[in-house]
């Protein structure tokens, strides 16, 4: 893992430096299907992959979990390995004692660039699964999710924090919202709460009418959207080849304000 300032490195990719990064989802029941969808990204233009364990077993071994990320890695691309559990919305196993055992192994396998570690798993195996994670070289990319909308917009605004507490190198709050202005709304109390943590962050408002965080993430400060080559992972993710162009636009539009 190598630090830059306001920045964390992922494989080849700095994130929390230059235009936001594109993060494909890679899923599959078999490492073949897994290789394929991995494949399709990078051709997609992806510029890292997130690998979701949790498509091949809801609580796979540390072999099992290996031999994915094997078949991933055949695209070149960097890789976050993630087993989403059923706390955020996933379909992997919500025990939290083989979740960290998988994580931590993850991490010192060598296999993977990056690790997810759902802030709900409890602040002690969060804080144990980091510690593992940065012993070995790895970062870790904090995470929260709410698949309902939410009563206290500035919850995911404290789980950032609560992460950062916890020294996750890049935070991520993801939460559904009703609406336009929930949606931008719950958008801006993120970005606020990110730009105070001093460390790369992701602020995602899900479904249809939270796309602004998707496409206009450069605005929000978030370091990396995520698109799709394929299915989708989460509600309203776009198309990687067409979150591209949009986020040059935004990009293209930031770099002339600052000439101005």
């Amino acid at each position: 893992m190598e630090r830059m300032p306001n920045a964390v490195r992922v494989g080849g990719v700095a994130l929390g430096e230059g235009m936001p990064k594109i993060c494909v989802p890679v899923m599959g029941k078999t490492p073949q299907e897994i290789c394929g969808a991995a494949a399709r990204a990078r051709a997609a233009g992806a510029d890292l992959i997130e690998l979701r364990i949790d498509s091949l077993s809801p609580m796979p071994t540390v072999q099992e979990a290996g031999a994915a990320c094997a078949a991933a890695r055949e695209s070149g691309l960097p890789l976050l390995f993630t087993l989403r559990t059923s706390r955020d919305g996933g379909s992997g196993a919500a025990e939290a004692a083989p979740y960290e055992a998988l994580l931590t192994g993850m991490a010192r396998s060598g296999l993977c660039d990056a690790i997810d570690c759902e802030l709900s798993v409890g602040e002690a195996a969060f804080s144990r699964i980091v510690r593992a994670a940065h012993g070995a070289g790895v970062p870790v990319v904090g995470s929260s999710h709410a698949f309902h909308v939410l009563e206290d917009l500035e919850t995911p605004a404290r789980w950032l924090a609560q992460q950062a507490a916890l020294d996750a190198d890049v935070l991520k709050a993801a939460v559904m919202t009703s609406g336009r202005v929930q949606a931008l709304e719950a958008a801006w109390r993120m970005a606020r709460a990110g730009e105070t943590l001093g460390r790369p962050y992701i602020a995602i408002t899900m479904g249809s009418e939270g796309a602004v965080s998707r496409v206009g993430c450069e605005a929000l400060g978030s370091c990396l959207t995520f698109g799709t080559a394929g299915g989708a992972s989460a509600p309203g993710q776009i198309p990687a080849g067409t979150l591209r162009t949009a986020l040059e636009i935004f990009h293209a539009a930031f770099a002339q304000t600052e000439k101005v």
